[in-house]
């Protein structure tokens, strides 16, 4: 592929990513269907094709392809880049060429069309500022220090990876870096079948950001606990407290929700500061750490509600209004606001174990096995990965599929104690006559919230499809009424 039709490419790419568009709807918009818009995208396309979507997007790609100039080498790129850029005052990130590691030049546009993927996802993150394809495709080819380049694009963060493709295989290895001491801050590698090109790219795509989003958050965090206290400005203190909310600790969590409170005080219009403190509080309430859980919902929800004000497209908020949708039973709505959340990011593993969720409360079993799988499969290590084997052992429960909870539900207690997780566990046990192992649990079950009560928890669960089967494996187990 020449360079001119890489530009033509490229530009479409960098149109979806401002328009937060994804293929799918492209392909709608356009009527071109999917298949040819895949084409499109790694510079595959006939002059109708072009023509159709110039006259959708406005952009002048037919003179790109005839008469405009070839793009500048490499080298060229780099002498006119400025250097010494300063960084941003908030996080930003360079996403370098992934490297074709296959000996086959022709395979260059699998590399490049999964870095270009991973920028459209991250520009995604309203909150993260990141540095255009254009910019980052300069390094092509270039053997450069990490240091060098942060400081010639003024970034704090680069994401670098390599793409191997052999016998009907690919591999890809992505690495975050922390441009300014160069430590690395995650690696991971990703083998897959290629049998669906396009879907590979997807989820290989979802799962990188799915993980590079909460690494960039605690790395923030960490950074603003060497600073004065004085000196922290808002998005210091959101990150500081992303950082506490990673935990399961109740005084973290109290923290956090005061870090929020100052941020919002300094920048009241600042939208995920709204949408962090309605996760704290609604954690909070489900860990039954605050005394009257339907005011708590209630705040929880104006907290959310007060962030999408500020920008509707906040996805954390989107994800918390809708859980207290759920909550509340209004289960329609809830699932629109979840889809929202996960239409704004794809990438937010959070946000699907709480799709998830909130499909199993309205009685679409198998619809939430495959939404809390996907989570757990996107991130598998999340310091939060007690919630999504909790939530995903019940929805297990849920569909009646008891010996295959039992894992997930054990292994989520390891991870953290909280209320919630056990009481699953306590039903799963009592479906499977695991009565002695039900009554340690629920022994230390009492020592974290209010006693076990089956007439509390059945008021509770009252607008949930899996209460019956949740409360009859309690009732085995033999907690009282």
């Amino acid at each position: 592929m020449n360079d001119r039709k890489k530009r033509v490419a490229a530009a479409i790419r960098d149109h979806l990513a401002r328009e937060r568009l994804s293929r799918e709807q492209f392909a709608f918009k356009t009527k071109l269907g999917k298949s040819t818009i895949d084409k499109l995208l790694i510079g595959l396309f006939s002059d109708r094709t072009l023509a159709v979507v110039e006259s959708h997007t406005g952009l002048p790609l037919r003179a790109l392809l005839e008469g405009a100039d070839p793009a500048p080498s490499p080298t060229q790129a780099a002498v006119a880049a400025p250097r010494g850029l300063k960084p941003l005052d908030g996080p930003s990130i360079a996403v370098l060429p992934f490297t074709n590691m296959s000996g086959d030049p022709e395979q260059d546009y699998l590399a490049d069309g999964l870095c270009e993927d991973i920028i459209t996802a991250l520009a995604r993150l309203r909150w993260l500022f990141v540095i255009a394809r254009n910019s980052s495709f300069a390094y092509k080819d270039r053997a450069a220090d990490m240091r060098l380049v942060a400081q010639e694009l003024g970034v704090r963060y680069v994401l670098v990876g390599s793409v191997r493709t052999a016998g009907g295989r690919i591999r890809v290895t992505a690495q975050l870096i922390d441009a300014e001491t160069g430590q690395q801050i995650w690696a991971e590698r990703y083998d897959r079948e290629l049998r669906d090109l396009f879907a590979v790219q997807d989820e290989i795509t979802e799962r990188v950001v799915a993980v590079v989003e909460p690494h960039i958050y605690a790395q923030e965090g960490f950074r603003a606990l060497n600073k004065p206290p004085e000196s922290i400005d808002a998005w210091g203190l959101v990150a500081r407290a992303v950082v506490l909310l990673n935990r399961f600790d109740r005084q973290q969590n109290e923290e956090a929700q005061e870090l929020l409170r100052r941020a919002i005080a300094l920048e009241p219009t600042y939208a995920r500061a709204h949408a962090l403190l309605s996760w704290a509080v609604y954690w909070a309430t489900y860990a039954y750490w605050l005394p009257d859980r339907d005011e708590a919902v209630k705040r929880a929800s104006a907290h959310a509600q007060d962030a999408l004000l500020h920008d509707p497209s906040d996805p954390w908020a989107r994800m918390v209004f809708g859980l207290c949708l759920s909550t509340a039973g209004h289960h329609e709505r809830a699932l629109g606001e979840l889809q929202a959340a996960l239409a704004l990011n794809p990438s937010f593993a959070l946000g699907h174990i709480v799709f998830g969720w909130a499909l199993l409360r309205a009685g679409y079993f198998d619809e939430a096995l495959v939404e809390t799988g996907w989570a757990l499969r996107m991130s598998p290590v999340d310091s939060f990965a007690g919630f999504y084997t909790t939530v995903h052992g019940l929805a297990l429960v849920g569909a009646r599929q008891f010996e295959e909870a039992l894992p997930y539900l054990r292994a989520s207690v390891a991870a953290a104690d909280y209320a919630g997780q056990y009481n699953t566990l306590i039903s799963c046990c009592g479906h499977l006559g695991l009565i002695e192992e039900a009554q340690e649990y629920i022994a230390i079950r009492n020592r974290l919230g209010p006693p076990l009560r089956l007439g509390v928890l059945g008021r509770n669960l009252a607008p949930f499809a899996h209460r019956d089967v949740f409360l009859e494996g309690l009732a085995k187990a033999g907690v009282p009424e």
